[in-house]
Order: C-alpha cells, then structure tokens, then sequence
C-alpha cells in the first residue's frame, strides 16, 4: 500500500508560501523604511567619533647615556580632538636627580603645543583647534653626565564633541 501523505505534502499549491528570495526583498526594504525613518527623525549633523588613545607607563631616563636619556614618540592629532597629559618624575630621596624636560612639538612646522617645561608633576588638558592639527613628538628627555629619573607618564587622546 502507497503512502499518500508523503505525495499531499509536496503537491500543495505554491502560491500562497514566500520564495526565499521574496522573503530577503522583505527584510531588505523593511530595513531600508528603518534607516530611512531614523535618517528623517535625527540632526543634519554627523558627528564622527574617532578612536581614543592611551599611552602610559613608566621610563627610566639615563643621563650621559645617549641610547637611554630620552623617551619619545609621535602621534596625529586632528582638528576637534584633546589631549590630557599626565605625568610624574617621583623624588628618589637622597639620590641626586637630573632634572626632566618635557616638549611637544611638531618638528616639520616647528608648532609647539607644549613649551619645555622642567615640573616635576604636569597635569593638563589641551583641546586641538584646526591650526594645532598634525603630527606631534611627545618627548622628556635628561641632561647631564650622570644620574637617572624615572618618569611616569599616561597621555590620553580623544575626539571632543562637535562645536556648533
């Protein structure tokens, strides 16, 4: 004897189920009445949100030895951004210290964000305008013939909101 149900199942009338195909036009222009409603109802304006970064650590500084008496690296700043620089050069106690510079400039253009400074603790925020965007060297460095500091740093960078 035949099994008629299995024949029943597959001879039904296609018409009234969705193709696969009809089903991803669906989803697709649902999603696109989303977008298109959420475009309608937010600001013209777009703000980009940009990476943060952070840097932080801890570097001995060695006077008189070239390899090890200064710490640096280089960094893109953009227009819109800030930057919040923290650093400290702890006091050892008795042990006579070189004192520590600290710069950031931008060698190409010869722009400085931040003069020398020679503090011992620096803590300061500094929001980039159009002008102050490019690359610069984050950079402390010793001089001297002998002695070392040690310097611990944390630099953040990170978009600010929009200006209106």
């Amino acid at each position: 004897m035949a099994k008629k149900g299995k024949k029943g199942r597959t001879s039904r009338s296609k018409s009234g189920e969705w193709t696969m195909m009809e089903k991803g036009l669906l989803g697709l222009v649902v999603a696109l009445a989303i977008t298109a409603t959420y475009a309608f109802m937010t600001n013209d304006e777009i703000v980009e949100v940009g990476t943060i970064e952070t840097y932080a650590g801890k570097t001995d500084l060695r006077a008189g030895d070239a390899a090890n008496s200064t710490y640096s690296f280089v960094r893109h700043l953009k227009e819109d951004y800030q930057v919040h620089i923290r650093y400290d050069v702890p006091y050892e106690g008795m042990v006579i210290q070189p004192i520590v510079h600290f710069k950031v400039w931008n060698e190409t253009t010869g722009k400085t964000l931040i003069k020398e400074t020679i503090v011992s603790t620096y803590d300061k925020n500094i929001r980039l305008d159009a002008e102050d965007a490019g690359t610069y060297e984050f950079i402390w460095w010793v001089d001297g013939p002998s002695g070392a500091s040690r310097v611990e740093y944390d630099v953040l960078i990170q978009p600010t909101e929009k200006r209106t």
